[in-house]
């Protein structure tokens, strides 16, 4: 347009290229993320399966093919640690990642969890032990009873094993998940990350920590809670 000056923008010549400038904030991250969104929603109908994903799914799987952002700035000067953290959160999205020719398993509210202790456990090979290996777990949290207490509800907890080894959901150093550790509690959406190196099976489950409210409406079950997961 004639008019535009670029004088808002973070940086005007991006790289120094006039046709390219620098936004940054949640106002420009947030319609970059829809757009993904509903172009990964194309993709899954067309390629995995006719029914629409969940929006735990979508979340999953933008999610799991992430990509960290190398270098930053925490606001203390000093270079930011591998994600997940607070100036990137699990990465960035990445259309390229998520439709690339890795092998993954997605399930997508399949199973409904209605006991608390109650689990799901699955098998796994893994495909290509040159690539890393990602298992994220996502949930649709039901609203809380108040405003004023906890903001998460239902607790599901993901683990991993393999190699005579367990893995537990967000349990991370410097990206990398690590042995044992504690279970997540808070977040609704929990990650194992394993180096390239990992050979074999593995199992995966899925525990139902803690049920406290209904996260499947309009069924006979009050207190229940169903998940995405990819792997």
């Amino acid at each position: 347009h004639a008019g535009y000056t670029a004088t808002s923008v973070c940086n005007r010549t991006f790289q120094g290229n006039a046709f390219y400038s620098l936004v940054s904030g949640t106002s420009q991250a947030a319609p970059h993320v829809t757009g993904a969104a509903a172009l990964l929603r194309d993709w899954y109908v067309r390629e995995v399966n006719p029914q629409a994903p969940s929006p735990a799914m979508t979340k999953a799987v933008l999610v799991n093919t992430a990509v960290d952002i190398a270098g930053g700035d925490s606001g203390k000067g000093s270079s930011i640690p591998s994600a997940p953290n607070t100036d990137e959160g699990w990465g960035r999205v990445s259309l390229g990642a998520a439709l690339d020719d890795t092998q993954r398993e997605y399930v997508d509210q399949q199973t409904v969890l209605d006991v608390t202790g109650q689990s799901v456990l699955r098998s796994y090979a893994v495909a290509d032990t040159l690539r890393p290996v990602r298992v994220t777990l996502a949930w649709t949290d039901p609203p809380p009873a108040t405003v004023t207490g906890n903001a998460f509800v239902n607790d599901l907890d993901l683990e991993v094993s393999v190699g005579g080894r367990t893995y537990r959901g967000n349990w991370l150093v410097d990206g990398r998940s690590a042995a044992g550790g504690q279970a997540d509690f808070r977040n609704n959406v929990e990650n194992v990350v394993l180096p390239a190196s990992t050979s074999g099976r593995m199992s995966v489950k899925v525990v139902a920590k803690s049920l406290g409210g209904d996260g499947v409406p309009r069924n006979a079950t009050p207190l229940d809670q169903d998940f995405a997961l990819v792997v």
